[in-house]
């Protein structure tokens, strides 16, 4: 049995595209274009599953169902979470692909962003080896209050759970390695997959957004906690795709990006369970 994954979708939310993309030049108002009219992208929210022989991972969890009750006043405030259906959640999404927190051997978050950690709490119970970047979990306990669209709720348990902890690239599993991508917070994680047919796979959490991200030259947002580091964090991304012509799967675009080793790039339509499973 070989290594198998798929894409979760966990709802969507909207959001000026600009916040994600400042200055990218589809978006900026410059000569010829002085006038322009803003963007309204219904930015999508994803966990991915691995089928691994040794165990069943899950990177990344999405929104917390409760979020319009837990969540400061100053997260709501621009973004419209509304619409995303009680079915999208990640609880509902895993009852529907047949799977409970029991089913999971690991849990990775790639950061604890309140719409990618939402769903941590559903494991707190379960045995699943939770997995956290040293540098996120000690930043996330520094937090005196909320701040930094991060959410006490969605990770409070952690301690009492005792998290594994790391630092660094490290292989997890045969055919899985977390990539260290600090800058859009200070832990922020990346997994690269080996798969048998669909070559390898590098979901990247928010090291990287959308395709315009990519760049070159990468092109920055007003989210993230460390902009510089953020920026080198992309330039590591695109040295493992280009060494491993990988498949990237980015945080918050419903397209992929194949690179080639000559380093040109394609553009690919992510495909969702129940409907596709990459191998």
């Amino acid at each position: 049995m070989g290594i198998k994954a798929y894409c979760l979708q966990l709802g969507g939310f909207g959001m000026d595209k600009e916040m994600l993309l400042v200055g990218h030049p589809s978006l900026s108002l410059m000569p010829p274009y002085k006038e322009r009219s803003k963007t309204w992208y219904r930015c999508p929210s994803m966990g991915h599953v691995i089928e691994h022989p040794e165990g069943r991972i899950l990177f990344d969890t999405g929104m917390n169902p409760n979020w319009n009750n837990e969540w400061p006043d100053a997260y709501k405030g621009g973004i419209d979470y509304s619409d995303v259906k009680p079915e999208e959640f990640l609880e509902q999404r895993l009852k529907s692909a047949g799977l409970g927190p029991d089913d999971f051997t690991h849990v990775v978050a790639g950061h604890l962003h309140v719409d990618h950690a939402g769903g941590l709490r559903v494991f707190q119970d379960a045995g699943a080896e939770i997995v956290v970047h040293e540098d996120e979990y000690h930043g996330v306990l520094s937090l005196e209050e909320d701040a930094n669209f991060m959410c006490r709720a969605d990770y409070e348990f952690l301690p009492r759970k005792k998290p594994t902890l790391v630092y660094g690239d490290q292989e997890i599993l045969k055919g899985v390695k977390l990539i260290s991508l600090p800058g859009h917070t200070w832990g922020t994680m990346g997994m690269l997959v080996q798969l048998e047919h669909t070559g390898s796979v590098l979901f990247t959490s928010d090291a990287l957004f959308l395709h315009e991200s990519y760049g070159p030259p990468a092109v920055g947002s007003m989210v993230s906690i460390l902009p510089d580091k953020w920026m080198q964090s992309v330039e590591k991304v695109r040295r493992y795709a280009t060494k491993h012509e990988a498949m990237l799967v980015l945080g918050h675009d419903e397209s992929a990006i194949k690179q080639h080793a000559d380093g040109t790039t394609d553009l690919v339509e992510l495909k969702f369970h129940p409907h596709h499973v990459y191998e």
